[in-house]
């Protein structure tokens, strides 16, 4: 897509409303799930691995939804899902507050889960992709402001949670959830489509009418063809790396620091820093690099999320300084990957059934994206510390990198 297209107030709308209704959703059901381990625990004594055994089960029914909600994204547009999505996570906050048992708990995860296939992450691009002319440029604003979650939602749990107890922050997540996304999502979705809309529809007539559908290629499948590329599978061996290493961090970040004896006013400013730093990065590869491509800055960006862990392991027990640089170093490059992963899904496989293929990338990466929390746990109980688990991480990214690299040697489709 060419830079110099000028955006229409429309998808100006469209990208900011998106945003603000992905900083709020991400912040609530995914980010703001750590600061809630201890609470619980002390109340009904769960275990850590109980708990995030709960939130993974939430990753996985979020990652097997994720190929149908593409696909219907794809041909209806994604106003109904999104919305419908994210009242039920409204819902699914407020009845947090009554559960006491775990059973409920995994239960609720279960619901809460669907929300996340319907409301985060693949569903926004997909939309976002459908409707903006300039991808990149939509894809790009998107992830900037959306990388603001944890800077904007940690402090307001965090406070709720030393004043009011966990109860009264939980509550405060649905409230957030229901006026911010819900009510968003169904205002500014109105009229937008999916990237198969006019397809579908050109389709559909033609049925009525009796006549040929139109040319064979359209009946392809293009997630069938992504299927078929080694580019494909490359990419999703990257992405899970990607993905599993951000969650591990995130759920057990908190407990890493703590463990190492650090103030809990110091790990949630190291944890809130991930946000800007994101921010940080996207910002400077929307000003240095507008013109690039996913190709190189994935190439350049993996390298250094590497460095960010190896700068956990080595430099961040040094102190405030090593943890806050290890913090903006790992979240610039975190973040930056986040808008590579989507980018390169329309620079290798095309616009035309994005939300799909985007989908399946999550749904085959669900095992080592989703099984973080608890294998993490499971690691430090049976190691007594968090080092080895670091350097495990570390060879991952390793290996996540050589993957993109070999994936974006592939020619895209044209």
């Amino acid at each position: 897509m060419n830079e110099a297209v000028k955006p229409t107030r429309r998808e100006n709308v469209l990208i900011a409303g998106m945003a603000i209704s992905q900083v709020i959703a991400i912040g609530c059901l995914f980010h703001s799930f750590t600061l809630f381990l201890a609470p619980l625990q002390q109340e009904f004594g769960w275990s850590s691995t109980q708990m995030t055994g709960a939130f993974t089960l939430g990753l996985i029914t979020a990652d097997l939804i994720a190929v149908p909600v593409g696909q219907y994204v794809d041909k209806h547009g994604g106003r109904l899902v999104m919305s419908l999505g994210a009242t039920l996570a409204a819902v699914c906050l407020a009845a947090w507050t009554l559960i006491d048992s775990i059973i409920g708990f995994y239960i609720l995860w279960l619901f809460m889960g669907v929300a996340m296939g319907s409301t985060l992450g693949n569903t926004s691009a997909a939309i976002i992709a459908a409707n903006v002319r300039d991808y990149r440029r939509g894809l790009t604003y998107l992830s900037i402001v959306a990388g603001l979650s944890s800077t904007v939602v940690i402090p307001i749990v965090s406070y709720l949670l030393a004043n009011y107890g966990w109860r009264a922050a939980v509550s405060g997540l649905a409230i957030m959830q229901f006026l911010g996304p819900a009510c968003i999502n169904a205002y500014i979705l109105r009229g937008s489509v999916g990237s198969r809309t006019l397809e579908y529809q050109r389709k559909l007539k033609s049925r009525e009418e009796g006549r040929p559908s139109g040319l064979a290629s359209n009946n392809i499948s293009p997630l069938h063809t992504a299927l078929r590329r080694p580019a494909f599978w490359l990419l999703a061996i990257a992405a899970s790396v990607h993905w599993y290493t951000i969650t591990a961090l995130n759920v057990h970040i908190m407990p890493l620091l703590q463990g190492r004896g650090v103030s809990l006013d110091l790990a949630v400013l190291i944890f809130a820093i991930n946000g800007p730093a994101a921010v940080l990065g996207r910002l400077l590869l929307h000003v240095f690099d507008r013109a690039g491509n996913a190709r190189r800055h994935g190439r350049i960006c993996f390298p250094i999320f590497a460095l960010g862990v190896l700068m956990l392991i080595y430099v961040a027990p040094l102190g405030t300084w090593g943890l806050i640089s290890y913090a903006v170093v790992f979240g610039m490059a975190a973040g930056v990957l986040m808008i590579v992963r989507q980018t390169a899904i329309a620079e290798i496989f095309g616009l035309r059934g994005y939300g799909a293929v985007s989908g399946a990338l999550s749904t085959v990466s669900i095992i080592p994206r989703t099984c973080a929390p608890v294998t993490i746990a499971m690691m430090e109980t049976r190691f007594g510390s968090y080092e080895p688990v670091l350097w495990f991480l570390f060879g991952l990214v390793v290996l996540g990198t050589l993957a993109f690299y070999l994936a974006s040697r592939e020619r895209p489709l044209e």
